[in-house]
């Protein structure tokens, strides 16, 4: 009779985990389900369940688990950004990889309608952090008005909900303004998309000795 290898906790869930991303990569969150991930990894149904609790609970440590990734790869980036360097492109390819090619966007759709809701925040919060400060030094170097932490917040949610429906929407939603479904015409709608962001976290033509209550009215004219 085959012996089963021992575990840590840790490596059994990084096992589990692993063997879920693959599931949903190839088939969705239709494709993870217990008693096939653990047959993928040679544990028991009890043994991923003790872990997880249930599929639901699987499923949502494993978008959470992804998240952390994906935060952390985008800390990384941002910290090696040079002054007035930002790459939102390279960006771009990193979060799509997430939720377009390995299924997360998918996955997070399936936990709302399924009735979850995501407890966590600041996910991009250290985005937040370079965005605003790259925008600080640019803005004091041209004598113009940088955008406020709040509206760099805004900027960035705006920039993360876009890259979330993408893969759930994006093409539906083109060819409901009329164009062409095909690759060209996708590609050049994400290059339009990145040169609105990167427009937004321009600094305004304004001085930046205008009032702050002034400056706000006027950044929106």
């Amino acid at each position: 009779m085959e012996q089963r290898v021992r575990h840590s906790a840790d490596e059994a869930k990084r096992m589990i985990l692993d063997a879920a991303e693959r599931r949903l990569k190839e088939g969705g969150a239709a494709a993870v389900k217990v008693q096939l991930v653990a047959r993928d990894v040679g544990l028991t149904d009890a043994a991923v369940h003790h872990h997880f609790g249930n599929r639901e609970g699987l499923l949502t440590a494993l978008l959470r688990h992804a998240a952390r990734e994906l935060r952390a790869q985008i800390d990384v980036a941002a910290r090696n950004w040079g002054q007035g360097s930002r790459d939102l492109s390279s960006l771009t390819d990193l979060i799509a990889d997430c939720y377009d090619r390995r299924g997360y966007a998918r996955l997070a759709m399936w936990l709302m309608l399924s009735g979850g809701r995501g407890k966590g925040s600041g996910m991009l919060s250290g985005l937040v952090d370079a965005l605003y400060q790259d925008g600080e030094i640019a803005a004091r170097e041209s004598g113009l008005v940088p955008p406020t932490r709040t509206e760099t917040q805004f900027i960035v949610a705006l920039f993360h909900m876009v890259q979330v429906a993408e893969p759930l929407f994006g093409e539906g939603m083109r060819r409901s303004a009329g164009l062409p479904n095909d690759e060209a015409s996708r590609d050049q709608f994400r290059a339009w998309l990145l040169n609105v962001f990167q427009s937004l976290l321009q600094p305004a033509g304004l001085s930046r000795h205008v009032p702050a209550r002034g400056r706000e009215r006027r950044r929106y004219r």
